[in-house]
């Protein structure tokens, strides 16, 4: 009898340096040695709810909104860079993601696809349901929708 496949190959990570998804991260280190797997590493900026706020950051307007915006952009792309390089020293392969939506979760089942990730690996923020209904729950939401399996890591 010949040998299974390993269990996961691709692991997509969400990640923006909150405590809950530095946790994630880890466990998806622990998995991705353990399986030998690639991980990909999503972090994604959310979009501002105004549409005059979001044609101004388009048009590279100076305003204080857009220099806060790029001041934000630039902080999750240094988390994502840091985290990848963080697990390139620990040997793993990593790719980054780096997503700019209007809603999270699905960007990161976007990204799942494209990657063709086969689990998805989220920190929870919320520590209660009732906070998670009040303010909806990405890990909820993607948990939900992932034609694939998601690990929510506490």
């Amino acid at each position: 009898m010949s040998p299974l496949p390993p269990l996961y190959s691709r692991l997509l990570v969400a990640t923006g340096g909150a405590p809950h998804s530095v946790l994630a991260v880890e466990r998806a280190a622990q998995l991705a040695q353990h399986y030998g797997a690639a991980i990909h590493l999503v972090t994604v900026i959310p979009q501002g709810q105004g549409g005059l706020e979001n044609v101004a950051l388009a048009l590279g307007a100076g305003s204080p909104d857009t220099r806060t915006a790029q001041a934000e952009r630039q902080r999750f792309e240094t988390h994502l860079q840091q985290t990848a390089q963080a697990l390139r020293s620990r040997g793993l392969t990593v790719r980054e993601h780096l997503v700019t939506a209007l809603k999270p979760a699905d960007a990161i089942l976007t990204v799942a696809h494209d990657v063709q990730a086969d689990l998805i690996v989220l920190g929870r923020r919320h520590t209660s349901a009732w906070s998670a209904a009040l303010a909806g729950s990405v890990s909820d939401m993607v948990s939900h929708a992932s034609p694939v399996d998601v690990l929510v890591v506490r």
